[in-house]
């Protein structure tokens, strides 16, 4: 007689193991792509030009991205449970961004814990199917880890989930507007750092709302272009074609920085050297009755 070959039993504490330090090193490699396109793309559509990439810098912030992802795919793939990975992965994905938004805002506790909820909630929802592919191509290599398969089988998941992360990022990249513009500002700023005298100064320098180019410039500054909350440059907007408008923050190394305001992308732009305004309001509307 032939004795019939028996499966070995898998011991749940290796498979854990091996779930888990999967999840850590897909997830930063996912995090590792995104960062690096959503970083480098701009650089590459606008190269020579210093922008503005906080908090750490490029290589800071793809370092940071490897990192963040390695973390969230360890907790999304810790549990046995794929459902409370996947909450908890979405849960913590959300909470550092709500954390920080919030960490500027002058506001009792109390009321702080109401907005993160009622931001965090709806963003965490969000990021449910994001956590749920993450997990899903986690099981796929646990499950596909002592199967007979191809590597093209076992890679299939992680790959289509990279090159779906990879497509996201792209998205990062500034429309045709914003590269203009930065393009532009970048060369008035070279123009004015060359000039003598406030003669030779570009127009838009020569014409600042507050402050004084030549005293308060210095050459190396970054750039950052926004269409965003506006309104903290009211003075420097005009009253029409509002959808129009749109800001380029430049940021010296001395500390000082400028705001030019455009109305348009043919309109000369309103600038002035300024601190800059927190994008988050100081004090958001909540009402009195909580």
């Amino acid at each position: 007689m032939h004795r019939v070959p028996v499966a070995a039993r898998e011991n749940p504490t290796e498979v854990d193991r091996y779930r888990r330090l999967v999840g850590a090193l897909l997830g930063a490699l996912l995090g590792l792509v995104y960062f690096l396109i959503s970083q480098g793309i701009n650089a590459v559509f606008l190269p020579g030009i210093p922008l503005f990439q906080p908090p750490l810098g490029f290589w800071g912030n793809v370092a940071l991205g490897a990192l963040w992802g390695g973390m969230l795919g360890l907790i999304c793939a810790w549990p046995y449970s794929t459902a409370i990975g996947v909450v908890l992965a979405s849960v913590a994905s959300i909470s550092v961004s709500v954390v920080r938004g919030l960490a500027g805002i002058d506001e009792p506790l109390s009321r702080l814990v109401i907005i993160g909820v009622v931001l965090g909630v709806p963003t965490t929802i969000l990021m449910i199917p994001a956590m749920m592919a993450l997990r899903w191509a986690i099981n796929g290599l646990v499950d596909l880890r002592n199967h007979p398969t191809s590597r093209d089988q076992r890679l299939r998941g992680p790959l289509i989930l990279l090159a779906l992360v990879a497509l996201v990022a792209a998205f990062s990249l500034y429309n045709a507007k914003a590269r203009t513009l930065l393009t532009r500002m970048d060369d008035t700023l070279q123009a004015g750092l060359v000039a003598a005298n406030a003669a030779d100064l570009p127009t838009e320098l020569q014409t600042l709302r507050s402050g004084n180019f030549l005293a308060h410039a210095s050459d190396s500054y970054t750039l950052e272009w926004t269409e965003t909350d506006l309104d903290r440059f009211i003075d420097l907007r005009p009253s029409s074609n509002y959808s129009d408008h749109s800001a380029v923050i430049v940021r010296f190394d001395n500390g000082q920085s400028l705001i030019c305001l455009y109305p348009g992308v043919e309109v000369r732009p309103n600038c002035a050297f300024r601190a800059v305004p927190s994008a988050i309001p100081l004090r958001p509307y909540v009402s009195e009755d909580w």
